[in-house]
């Protein structure tokens, strides 16, 4: 066996489904190149819709990493596990429990329990998937916010891993007290999560403690759930199915999304992955089967004394239990133990404590979520020539969604399937994307740039000809124009920048030199988004308005103080003196989280400054 997570690859054969199986038998990861790098704690979350998990590592110079799950949630009766239910309850906006200790609650009181809270920072691009009647979200309690939700959810989950490492860990007591300031922290996101998701989480993360407002841009990092998944996947002997210039896909199937990557492999040894595509994102996961289930219980009620929430929430649990993981639809019924149900209701299917549900009632409640995720999938997988699909998440793991998928692929697709039930994949993936890095370049999920002042084009900006003005440096200008940096499908590696070319000027008739000195301040540069194929010319009409279809997704704050020393006298075509100062904004795209900078010259010295990224929050 060679390094990472030890591996047992299976082809199961007389397999139901329409392609091939394999079967992945994952323990832990742990690695066997020692580490060279500073000594630090990292701490990966994955807060997901239904359940949370987190993983942690202790990085020390001369050792070998070794990732750990939390299994212990403290003040939790439910043992060890390797995730907690995502809720918490609340009383007059105070937190009274967590994790399965809220359910309880939920079940008196569920107006007081904060659950399926991601849905409340799921973009209106993801929320679309559904319709509006589909898609209502669970309020929040009275008087709590999503900042608030996920600060509290953060802060007992940094608890519980300070608890596990203090435990598993020798001397762990002292190490955490030692490297508590410099910890870092990865968050597991959607693919569909932008720098607004990300921006809400950071704040809540400050709020919380695990990082601060000056620490936060370093400390502080995030990965895509996919990317995470695929180094969980394949942190170990691969065998022989990953070559040179494989084509595979990673699905993670969750409890409110489905997110799908492709990656070709460009090296083997070392293992090193880049994008083929633009990562998917659906929102389709496990709970819209859950409320499907609801849907059809309640038609099936409607009318009967047993058509009560408290009845019909009983039946969805059992379901959610005892049947939803193993459905496979091959059997004619199937048969639910209710508990403390007496009665017969033999119309209903409801007899000596039991319901029995028809397979022709169960497929549509499946269906109408696998087809979602088919519909967003199958297209690029086809277009992409992919070879395999790697499937992970809890949802994942159901029988019906591999079948649902496995039709749907193109003949000679082999699935991979993770024999690993109910672990979260992305939490322990984070931590091994962060020691052992495969994915070095991404595809951009948009095209992206920015709103400028750009030179008046009598052929580009005709239909704006009146609204062009003459600026201080002597040219004719028009607003509003987009201006493209990188553009959608552009594969990016994790240390590429764009260097944005920008400058200042003044008329120097009317602002004399040491007034401009004093006037240098912050500028701020507008970065939109498109996510349409042909690109368009204006990102703002001629009032400012954001144009449809663009999505202003940050600024790019920048102090231009500094850049006195460069302030230079010029003379226009016309022989009018100016002011003006260049700078440059680089913005790195090919990470999973975007960083800019500052640059400009000065007496002949290249000199650099910060820029803040502010995401924009509608």
């Amino acid at each position: 066996m060679g390094p990472g997570i030890s591996s047992n690859l299976v082809k199961t054969l007389g397999d139901p489904f329409t392609s091939p199986q394999i079967q992945i038998v994952m323990p832990g990861y742990s690695s066997q190149e020692i580490y060279k790098g500073p000594e630090t704690i990292v701490v990966a979350m994955d807060i997901g819709t239904t359940n949370s998990a987190v993983s942690f590592a202790y990085l020390s110079p001369g050792s070998r990493p070794q990732s750990k799950m939390v299994s212990f949630w403290p003040a939790s009766v439910s043992g060890l596990a390797d995730k907690t239910p995502s809720m918490i309850s609340y009383k007059n906006g105070q937190v009274q429990a967590h994790g399965i200790d809220a359910i309880p609650d939920f079940e008196q009181r569920p107006e007081n329990v904060a659950y399926w809270f991601k849905l409340h920072l799921h973009p209106a691009t993801m929320s679309r998937s559904f319709n509006s009647q589909e898609f209502e979200v669970p309020p929040l309690p009275k008087g709590v916010t999503i900042e608030q939700v996920y600060a509290d959810m953060m802060r007992y989950l940094m608890d519980s891993t300070h608890q596990s490492f203090a435990k598993t860990t020798p001397n762990g007591a002292q190490i955490w007290a030692r490297l508590r300031d410099t910890m870092v922290i990865v968050l597991a996101t959607p693919n569909g999560w932008d720098l607004r998701e990300q921006g809400a989480l950071r704040k809540a993360a400050i709020r919380a403690s695990l990082v601060t407002e000056e620490n936060a841009g370093h400390l502080l990092q995030f990965v895509t759930e996919s990317e995470a998944s695929v180094h969980y996947a394949l942190a170990s002997n691969h065998n022989n199915w990953l070559q040179k210039n494989t084509v595979f896909a990673v699905m993670d199937c969750g409890g409110s999304t489905v997110d799908t990557a492709v990656y070709r492999c460009i090296s083997t040894n070392p293992l090193s992955l880049k994008e083929a595509c633009p990562s998917e994102c659906v929102q389709a996961g496990g709970i819209f089967v859950n409320r499907e289930f609801t849907k059809m219980l309640e038609n099936k009620f409607k009318g009967s004394t047993i058509n009560n929430p408290n009845f019909i929430r009983s039946v969805a649990d059992a379901f959610e239990k005892e049947l939803k993981p193993y459905f496979d639809g091959t059997r004619e019924s199937q048969t639910l133990k209710l508990g403390y149900m007496n009665d017969d209701y033999p119309g209903l299917g409801i007899e000596g404590g039991r319901i029995t549900l028809p397979t022709t009632d169960l497929e549509p409640v499946f269906d109408v979520v696998t087809d979602k995720i088919c519909n967003n999938c199958v297209e690029v997988l086809r277009q992409t020539k992919v070879e395999y699909v790697l499937l992970v998440g809890g949802f994942g793991d159901s029988p019906y969604v591999r079948k649902a998928l496995a039709k749907r692929l193109v003949h000679g697709v082999e699935m991979t399937t993770i024999d690993d039930f109910g672990r979260k994949a992305a939490a322990e993936g984070a931590i091994i994307g962060h020691i052992k890095q495969f994915v070095v370049a991404r595809a951009a999920k948009a095209t992206f740039g920015g709103c400028v002042r750009e030179c008046y084009d009598k052929k580009l900006h005709r239909e704006r000809r009146h609204t062009a003005q003459l600026y201080a440096d002597g040219k004719k200008r028009v607003d509003g124009a987009f201006h493209v940096w990188i553009k959608k499908g552009d594969v990016l590696r994790g240390t590429f920048a764009h260097k944005l070319p920008y400058h200042v000027a003044w008329d120097a008739a009317s602002t004399s030199q040491t007034e401009l000195v004093s006037r240098l301040g912050t500028i701020g540069l507008e970065v939109f988004a498109w996510e349409g194929d042909s690109i368009p010319t204006w990102c703002k009409d001629e009032h400012g308005g954001v144009l449809k279809g663009m999505r202003l997704i940050c600024t790019l704050n920048a102090d231009l103080s500094a850049l006195a020393g460069g302030l230079q006298t010029m003379i226009t075509r016309h022989g009018k003196k100016f002011y003006r100062v260049d700078y440059n904004v680089c913005v790195y795209f090919g990470g999973t989280q975007l960083r800019a900078k500052l640059q400009w010259k000065e007496k002949g010295v290249f000199r650099e400054g910060p820029v803040t990224v502010m995401p924009y929050i509608a």
